[in-house]
């Protein structure tokens, strides 16, 4: 048989820190389920690590595979996987006991494709910090509209501390894009545009640890650089999908203007060597509205008019008055 979840790891030399969240899982006091681990060209001691694991768990599968990085490595995931339900967890984080089955009680009892919980960050040794510091955005349960699922998918991009319906996943044809970083934004402003019903467990379930040398977070130039892109590949997927409505082209062009306005943090000599994407960001921005329609116009037409007649310079001083 099945199980009813399939926890699907990505692995990248997290061997410091498998064992602690291995063994959260293992605690869980749901037990139907499988583990699924994928190494992704580990160069330290993580394959060792998974291996000595498996022995005394029988639910582990280990994979290996040639670095490819982790959406990659999280598409081949979600490929093994034969639960029911998909939970992703991070090889350096941790779930508290009762993780599992809360989210799975609530999304049998809702019929929910995406079920979600809150978490808390923690440092490298393990100890709590804080509660996370996020949107408020991030704690609500959209309403039906777009405008709404959009919203609190982009202010939810992260696909951990979630359990989503493998058979929907499969019906709506959802991956990864590759050879990125910020690779969960694409996917949970998709699910959230797509997922019928959206179940929030009001209590932090999942820790995640923060500020570790190898976090994509903490690489701030590939991630402004490539949330932008990530972003601007979002349109043509959105327009694939039917999904390019006049409410979700407000909120996308939102969004794209203000990641344009965060090159600002990047030193001078990166800032312009990026121009062009800027300006190519900012193109598609400005045919976004024209083409969309009386929100898209009313809410940013004035700022493009204004960048016009300014010039490209003037785009940082008018979307602070605009946003």
């Amino acid at each position: 048989m099945s199980p009813k979840i399939s926890v699907l790891i990505p692995v990248y030399n997290a061997q410091k820190y498998l064992q602690a969240c291995l063994a959260s899982i293992q605690k869980q006091t749901f037990t139907d389920f499988e583990i699924v681990c994928l190494d992704d060209g580990s160069t330290d001691d993580s394959l060792d690590e998974l291996k000595n694991f498996q022995k005394h768990e029988s639910r582990l599968q280990v994979l290996t595979q040639a670095n490819a990085g982790v959406a990659a490595t999280r598409n081949r995931l979600m490929r093994q996987a034969r639960g029911t339900y998909i939970a992703f967890v991070d090889a350096d984080d941790v779930i508290a006991p009762d993780y599992l089955e809360k989210l799975y009680t609530a999304a049998q009892e809702s019929g929910a494709d995406i079920t979600k919980c809150f978490f808390k960050e923690i440092s490298e040794d393990g100890k709590q910090i804080s509660s996370a510091r996020c949107s408020h955005l991030f704690y609500k349960t959209p309403s039906d509209t777009l405008t709404s699922c959009f919203i609190c998918g982009y202010h939810d991009s992260i696909v951990w501390g979630k359990l989503f319906r493998r058979a929907w996943l499969e019906d709506i044809n959802i991956f990864f894009l590759e050879e990125r970083i910020c690779e969960d934004l694409p996917f949970t402003t998709q699910a959230f545009l797509e997922a019928r019903q959206i179940t929030i467990v009001p209590q932090h379930l999942y820790f995640y640890r923060k500020g570790l040398t190898h976090c994509v977070t903490t690489q701030d130039e590939r991630v402004i650089i490539d949330w932008l892109k990530n972003l601007l590949d979002l349109q043509h997927i959105l327009r694939f999908r039917s999904l390019w409505k006049d409410e979700v082209i407000a909120q996308w062009v939102k969004v794209v203007v203000w990641r344009i306005c965060a090159f600002r943090k990047l030193p001078a000599a990166e800032r312009a060597q990026y121009i062009p994407l800027q300006q190519q960001a900012f193109r598609q921005a400005r045919q976004a509205v024209w083409a969309g329609g009386w929100r898209s116009k009313l809410r940013w037409g004035g700022l493009f008019v204004l960048v016009r007649l300014c010039g490209w310079r003037s785009v940082y001083f008018w979307t602070k008055i605009f946003r």
